[in-house]
């Protein structure tokens, strides 16, 4: 096992390339699930059970879109959830957390005007980075484009998901990172983001 705070190891090439196929980054998240560290916390909690594909294919009737295959499959043969970068992907159903009633959350809200907007169709609650700071998946990508959401700012990402994936297990997906791919294309910044500080 690798000690804590160092890099999973991962294929030799990046995603960026377009060298490392989805294959690859598959079967390097594998070995890190087999390995124990399914997620960046340190934890004695159990990985879910693979989805089914009646639940993968009842959240993609829900928002639309079909998932991108790489992260289609790796919740219908690794995990539904709890894989991957801080707490992992969040499970496709689930009271709280599932991506299905997350989704389905923000097409039913009436937003308060002081609320930032819903995120565009297609666009799920992914993967929670903790303090309102989560990763968003858009499913009308074929690949699957990221985007950042922090307390309620949101930026489309010049990522896509095999981009991403690669850059956690290489141990580059930091804020830092992400912040330097931030594109203006229907990002979504609140109206405090020009207030004066104290």
């Amino acid at each position: 096992m690798i000690p804590p705070g160092r890099p999973w190891p991962a294929p030799p090439r990046t995603h960026e390339d377009h060298s490392v196929t989805d294959d690859e980054l598959f079967e390097a998240v594998r070995a890190r699930v087999k390995a124990g560290q399914p997620t960046d916390l340190a934890s004695t909690l159990t990985t879910p059970e693979p989805a089914s594909l009646d639940t993968v294919e009842d959240v993609e009737r829900t928002t639309g879109y079909r998932l991108p295959p790489l992260v289609r499959r790796l919740y219908l043969e690794i995990a539904d959830g709890g894989v991957g970068p801080f707490l992992g992907f969040s499970p496709l159903h689930g009271e709280d957390i599932g991506m299905a009633s997350g989704c389905l959350d923000y097409l039913n809200a009436e937003l308060d005007p002081e609320d930032p907007p819903a995120p565009p169709p297609g666009v799920l609650f992914f993967c929670d980075f903790g303090c309102a700071m989560w990763a968003l998946l858009d499913c009308r990508h074929p690949e699957g484009q990221m985007w950042w959401w922090e307390e309620g700012d949101r930026h489309k990402l010049a990522l896509t998901f095999p981009q991403w994936i690669q850059a956690w297990l290489d141990g580059r997906l930091t804020h830092k990172f992400m912040a330097a791919r931030q594109l203006r294309d229907e990002s979504w910044v609140g109206p405090w983001a020009n207030e004066q500080p104290y």
